[in-house]
């Protein structure tokens, strides 16, 4: 297959990405992605606090990086999920994509160290992340952040996570970065797919781990979802070359046909997992400046005052 035109400064984060020392274990692979994670920052450096806390939750801490970009007065707020096909990425490897999501919205964004697959289940993953957003809503007041304005975003796995939480929590708004919203293990689009890292064999590997971790035993696909109707707004962002574009698409017309005010961007030239290289690509952190106006009305706007009695 002919190789695809990616956008200005993509070639770069795939020689990046493909330099990364081989590991022989899951474990020495998600070492190498914290040791590694920064160079993807390069000389860019988003003018955001950063620090760690820990949630006390039963049996486990769950760890959160807080980035914030200053502000007077209560600002909104972001609870984001990593990508990693669910077994790998992490706050530090994440590093980049954090607090170049707080500097170019204006909110506190909240990363969150979710479990992993497989030592843990999906249903662990997904409980991590509901915990953060309520953790983040409860200590609302200690973050200067409004309790009504806190949004969900995620890319790729993370996506998906941000989506179940935002069908059972209260978030202004969704921030889906080329999400799985499928999980069909046999779509045409990832035979032909053009990304030079996303490859066919790895979408599926993903799939599967997903899907034998539990991830499809209480709720079907997102796009296969009957309960869309009580989402927040979303914004999605695609990739041209991502093999999961096209669920991206359909996902998106399935949020309009429930009636969820939905916005869907596809940008060019870019590739699966594009937000890390926001520190090596002028194309990638314009997209990432984007898609942060897209929901800044949302983020800015008085939430509903049924949705402000509810939390109070």
């Amino acid at each position: 297959m002919p190789e695809p035109a990616l956008a200005d400064g993509i070639d770069r984060y795939v020689a990046l990405v493909r330099a990364t020392p081989p590991a022989a274990s899951i474990e020495t692979t998600r070492l190498v992605g914290d040791l590694t994670g920064r160079r993807y920052a390069e000389d860019h450096a988003p003018q955001v606090a950063r620090f760690d806390t820990f949630i006390a939750a039963p049996g486990r801490e769950i760890a959160l990086r807080i980035f914030d970009p200053g502000g007077e007065g209560l600002r909104p707020a972001i609870c984001y999920f990593h990508g990693g096909g669910f077994a790998f990425g992490s706050v530090e490897s994440f590093d980049i994509v954090g607090a170049a999501l707080a500097e170019a919205t204006g909110a506190v964004v909240a990363s969150v160290q979710y479990r992993r697959l497989p030592e843990t289940d999906y249903a662990g993953a997904q409980a991590d992340c509901d915990a953060a957003f309520a953790w983040l809503g409860r200590q609302a007041e200690a973050l200067s952040v409004d309790p009504a304005r806190i949004a969900v975003a995620g890319d790729s796995a993370g996506a998906l996570l941000a989506l179940a939480c935002g069908a059972t929590a209260r978030p202004i708004c969704q921030l889906l970065f080329y999400g799985t919203f499928a999980m069909n293990p046999e779509a045409p689009a990832y035979c032909n797919t053009l990304d030079p890292l996303l490859t066919a064999d790895r979408v599926r590997q993903y799939i599967a781990l997903f899907a034998r971790c539990g991830g499809l035993d209480a709720n079907p696909a997102p796009v296969d979802r009957r309960d869309l109707g009580a989402l927040p707004p979303t914004h999605i962002v695609a990739a041209e070359h991502d093999p999961l574009c096209p669920e991206a698409v359909a996902f998106a017309a399935r949020l309009e046909e429930a009636g969820v005010p939905t916005t869907l961007r596809i940008a060019p030239g870019m590739i699966h997992g594009f937000l890390r290289a926001v520190g090596v690509s002028a194309a990638a952190r314009a997209e990432l400046v984007a898609a942060a106006e897209a929901i800044r009305p949302l983020l800015s706007a008085p939430a509903p005052i049924e949705m402000r009695k509810a939390i109070a």
